[in-house]
């Protein structure tokens, strides 16, 4: 069973969150992604509306858009990666709950 990585990879992040400190950066990561997840839910539909009107326009490039939502994605993966297990599992739960929350 230790030949799997997803044991060597389990082991590790219980060896994270074994440290106190692993708990309030969990909770940190969580709320900063809840809001920023609140955000995007708010300010996308209306980004996208926007960007498909001006492709109906012909003002606007797919291939384009393609390439900086590729480059943008990228990006957030390596910012997420240099941060602590915590901080980075945190947010990216918190921004996905603020997506998939309902409105009040």
């Amino acid at each position: 069973m230790e030949a799997l990585p997803a044991f060597h990879a389990l082991e590790a992040l219980g060896r994270a969150f074994s440290q106190k400190e692993a708990w309030v950066l969990l909770g940190v990561g969580a709320l900063s992604g809840y809001a920023l997840g609140r955000v995007a839910r708010v300010l996308l539909p209306w980004a996208a509306l926007l960007y498909l009107g001006a492709a109906l326009l012909g003002r606007a490039d797919l291939e384009a858009l393609a390439h900086h939502l590729g480059a943008a994605s990228k990006e957030a993966w390596a910012f997420l990666s240099g941060l602590p297990t915590g901080l980075s599992l945190g947010a990216v739960v918190g921004f996905l709950s603020g997506l998939s929350d309902r409105w009040g």
